[in-house]
């Protein structure tokens, strides 16, 4: 089984994503998954001009001669798809977005109707048969912070979301690591990660006892709070 990590911080290794990223990444290898991260600031990845030469003259191909044409190979050979990307501003990074708008030609142009709703057809069937999980971190505590991006997800997998894990108060994750109260505090929510990553490959979703742990803030959001603000002076 293959498992491909899309890493849209621009921060890349050294961002808090990266951190529950490669948690979850060590289930799925703990499983026999084959996994392979990908970090979009590494790559040349152009803006979609929505010319659709990708559907009409030149089917499954882009205009664009950029990285992204090794990157579609990869999207339709894998079993489970993983986003993560921080939320900035309400939603995906901008180099996750472009990664995303370029998964055009993945799509074929023809609408077609399925269980009530409108749609494209996948143009490589494996492709329409993947996982896709979300993984995402913000600065703020409550997780009501990532309706918009779930529901972005939530429509732009047609029923394949296989798990959601967002997590508030993203700001602390870096800092784990190096100091040894924070990793005791944080040793459920880590193991939570490893667990969920260990489920998707074996189950094809996140357990319900998983999911809790996963959702629950670790610290008291007054206290995350009066800290955050204090590192800002």
């Amino acid at each position: 089984m293959k498992v491909l990590a899309i890493n849209g911080s621009p921060r890349g290794e050294k961002g808090n994503t990266e951190v529950l990223l490669q948690e979850f990444l060590k289930g799925c290898a703990d499983k026999g998954a084959e996994v392979e991260t990908i970090y979009l600031k590494d790559k040349e990845i152009k803006h979609c001009i929505g010319c659709f030469t990708c559907w009409t003259k030149t089917p499954g191909k882009c205009i664009h001669k950029d990285d992204m044409e090794e990157l579609l190979l990869k999207v339709s050979e894998t079993d489970i798809m993983v986003y993560a990307t921080p939320l900035y501003y309400y939603t995906v990074t901008g180099l996750m977005k472009d990664f995303m708008d370029r998964k055009l030609p993945l799509g074929k142009p023809e609408i077609i109707k399925v269980d009530g709703k409108y749609t494209h057809p996948r143009r490589y069937e494996r492709e329409s048969l993947s996982k896709t999980v979300l993984i995402s971190n913000c600065g703020f505590p409550g997780n009501y912070n990532f309706e918009g991006l779930l529901k972005t997800f939530e429509v732009m997998c047609k029923g394949n979301l296989a798990g959601a894990i967002l997590c508030g108060q993203g700001g602390i994750f870096g800092s784990v690591q190096y100091d040894d109260k924070l990793k005791e505090l944080y040793k459920p929510l880590f193991s939570a990660l490893k667990s969920a990553g260990e489920e998707v490959v074996t189950l094809g979703y996140i357990k319900e006892e998983t999911q809790a742990i996963l959702d629950k803030a670790v610290i008291d959001p007054e206290i995350y709070i009066k800290n955050a603000n204090m590192s800002w002076k």
